[in-house]
C-alpha cells in the first residue's frame, strides 16, 4: 500500500498537470476528506499507509475534479469564517472575500450597536454562511435571512440547524428586502454581481455554480440598485441602520453613487478584503436622536 506522503505527491502532480488552481491544497483536502484526518495529522503521518479502498475514494474524487467541478460540491462542504457548511449546485460556493462582511458587522457590535437588541437582515442568504457566523458571534441578535428560491433554502436551513441556531435565524422567502417584516438596524447583501457578459469567461469552475447567484445584469448591480431603491423607500432599515453591500472593486464608484442617491445624508465608506481590494461598500444611516 502507497504511503501518505505518496499520495498526497501523486493527487498533487495529476491535479497541477490538469492545470487545476491551487493544486497543492485541494490534494491535501482530498486525502484529508478520504482518510478522515484532521488537517496537522496529514504532516505528522506522512508514512501511515492508504488502504485500497481510501485509493479508490481518492481516485473518484480526483476523477470528477479533472472536469473541473467544484471541489466543494464534490465534498459537499466549504468552509467559511471557521464553520463547516452544506453547499451543493443550489448555491454559490462561499468566497473568503465575504468574511470581510461577517468581521464588519461584527465589529460594528462590538463598538456599540449590542447595547440594543440588534436586529439584523441576510439578504440573498445562499448557504446561510453570514447569518450563521452572525447567530454563533452575536447570540442576542435576530436575524432574518432571504433568498428567492426555496432549493437554497433548503440549505441554509439545513446550515443553521447543524450549527444550532435555528432560535435566531428566521427564514423568509421573497424579492430582496420585501419578505422583511420589520425594520432592521443591519442589511448585509452579498448579492449577485458579476456582468452578465463576464461571466462565461470565468474559470470552467464558476460555470458550475447557479447562474441566479453569479448574474447581477448589464453592470452587474442591477440587484444592489433595487435594494437600495427598497431601503429607501420603505421601513425596511431603521434611521440608524447600516447597509453593507459586497461588491466588486471596479463597482464601488457607482454603487455609491447609487447609494448617495437613496440616502444623500448617509456616511458612505468602503472596507477591504483580505487582498487589500475596495470590497464592501458600508452605507451609514444616521437620525438626530441616534446614540451608539
Amino acid at each position: 500500500m502507497p504511503s501518505l506522503r505518496n499520495v498526497i505527491q501523486e493527487t498533487h502532480r495529476t491535479l497541477e498537470s490538469a492545470g487545476i488552481p491551487d493544486a497543492r491544497l485541494e490534494a491535501e483536502v482530498m486525502v484529508m476528506d478520504v482518510m478522515r484526518m484532521p488537517r496537522q495529522s496529514i504532516f505528522a503521518e506522512q508514512e501511515s499507509q492508504v488502504s485500497e479502498q481510501q485509493q479508490q475514494s481518492l481516485n473518484a474524487i480526483v476523477e470528477r475534479r479533472l472536469t473541473r467541478e467544484p471541489l466543494a460540491y464534490i465534498l459537499n462542504y466549504r468552509e467559511f469564517y471557521g464553520v463547516n457548511l452544506l453547499v451543493n449546485p443550489d448555491v454559490l460556493i462561499p468566497r473568503p472575500e465575504t468574511e470581510t462582511m461577517v468581521e464588519h458587522a461584527l465589529f460594528m457590535a462590538l463598538m456599540g450597536m449590542e447595547s440594543r437588541e440588534l436586529v439584523i437582515a441576510d439578504i440573498g442568504t445562499g448557504t446561510g454562511a453570514i447569518a450563521i457566523n452572525l447567530a454563533i458571534h452575536l447570540p442576542a441578535a435576530r436575524i432574518y435571512a432571504t433568498d428567492a428560491y426555496d432549493a437554497t433554502l433548503d440549505v441554509a436551513a439545513y446550515n443553521i440547524r447543524m450549527h444550532n441556531v435555528t432560535d435566531r435565524i428566521t427564514l423568509l422567502k421573497g424579492d430582496l428586502l420585501e419578505p422583511l417584516p420589520e425594520p432592521v438596524d443591519v442589511i448585509a447583501a452579498n448579492l449577485p454581481y458579476l456582468p452578465t457578459d463576464r461571466i462565461p469567461t470565468l474559470q470552467p469552475e464558476v460555470q458550475w455554480e447557479p447562474i441566479a447567484a453569479l448574474d447581477g445584469g448589464p453592470g452587474g448591480i442591477d440587484l444592489i440598485g433595487r435594494l437600495l431603491k427598497q431601503a429607501a423607500a420603505g421601513d425596511r432599515i431603521k434611521p440608524h441602520g447600516v447597509i453593507l453591500l459586497e461588491l466588486d472593486p471596479e463597482q464601488i464608484p457607482e454603487a455609491r453613487l447609487l447609494a448617495t442617491n437613496a440616502f444623500p445624508d448617509a456616511e458612505i465608506t468602503v472596507e477591504l478584503d483580505l487582498a487589500r481590494l475596495d470590497r464592501l461598500l458600508v452605507v451609514s444611516l444616521s437620525a438626530p436622536d441616534a446614540e451608539y
